[in-house]
């Protein structure tokens, strides 16, 4: 009977990790990769080069080893996703799968390229986060009010998108 639970769970486990790894593969689909693009910022201060760290994420390799992706090492729970400087351009749009990943405690998404998208109600979703970053990366419009029921989050870098705004 043990043996069958355990079992059981490893499976869950096993699924429930493949999901997470399409979910953040079918991100890496919505989001385009303008090749040979540097962000002055990045590169320039010698700390922090700028590559396309989802191009290396592949089917079938352990997501926890994707650049940019840290994970429990208990749970497999993906909690923390640092795309800073990684030459991404697109629209983040709300059911995006990006928003499908609720243990996240820190996300930074700094000196990309999301023009036209706004900082939606779904960044409200990450009840876990104590850290988000979205830094020069060209979002506008107005600011959800969701954001300010992330009653974790200890960090909100907004700086740099001036089309960005608190609604009312």
């Amino acid at each position: 009977m043990m043996s069958k639970l355990l079992l059981i769970c490893f499976l869950f486990f096993l699924s429930c990790s493949h999901l997470l790894a399409l979910a953040l593969l079918q991100l890496k689909k919505s989001i385009s990769i303008v090749h040979n693009y540097s962000f002055w910022d990045c590169d320039y201060d010698g700390c922090t080069t700028s590559y396309p760290k989802t191009e290396y994420w592949k089917e079938g390799s352990d997501r926890c080893s994707w650049d940019g992706v840290s994970c429990d090492l208990v749970t497999g729970h993906v909690i923390e996703l640092d795309l800073s400087c990684s030459w991404l351009s697109g629209t983040i749009h709300s059911n995006s799968t990006l928003f499908r990943f609720p243990h996240v405690q820190r996300l930074n998404l700094a000196f990309n390229d999301f023009t036209g998208s706004s900082v939606l109600d779904g960044f409200g979703r990450f009840s876990s986060l104590t850290h988000l970053n979205l830094s020069d990366s060209r979002f506008s419009g107005l600011i959800s009010p969701e954001i300010s029921h992330l009653s974790n989050l200890v960090s909100l870098d907004l700086t740099m998108n001036g089309g960005a705004e608190f609604a009312p």
